[in-house]
């Protein structure tokens, strides 16, 4: 099973215990830090260029913007006009805050996007779940 990937910036600690609030708890998507390494790569991979903006890889689609916004809350099942509210927020002030916020400007890609393999290959660390073992070490049940 592959993890939903939700990319923040880490640099700020309310956006990560934002992070925490809306992942923690769930199995099937993790939280991970824009500066990461991996992330670095991907954004490479797929956009031929490091974009600062809220990113959601989910199965082979990576969701940018407003629609990482959208993704996310239709997750947390909040209701639609407030969804719709929220991604014309970061539309229109997204720039402003992230300046303020962050010390620099988010980027203007927003969307949906096919998954790159290049850019897939950088995040397969960071999806996989790992189980704990059913049998022990000794291959006793």
């Amino acid at each position: 099973m592959k993890r939903s990937l939700v990319v923040y910036d880490g640099s700020n600690p309310v956006f990560r215990a934002a992070a925490e609030a809306a992942t923690g708890g769930a199995e099937d998507v993790r939280a991970v830090r824009w500066t990461a390494e991996p992330v670095q790569a991907f954004l490479e991979a797929q956009f031929d260029d490091r974009p600062f903006a809220f990113v959601v890889v989910d199965d082979d689609t990576v969701h940018v913007g407003e629609a990482a916004v959208e993704w996310l809350l239709q997750r947390a099942a909040v209701a639609p006009a407030v969804v719709d509210g929220l991604k014309r927020a970061y539309a229109t002030g997204g720039g402003a805050f992230g300046r303020l916020v962050h010390g620099r400007t988010i980027s203007d890609l927003t969307g949906s996007f096919e998954l790159v393999d290049d850019a897939a290959d950088h995040l397969d660390a960071l999806r996989e779940v790992h189980e704990i073992p059913v049998r022990d070490a000794g291959g006793d049940a």
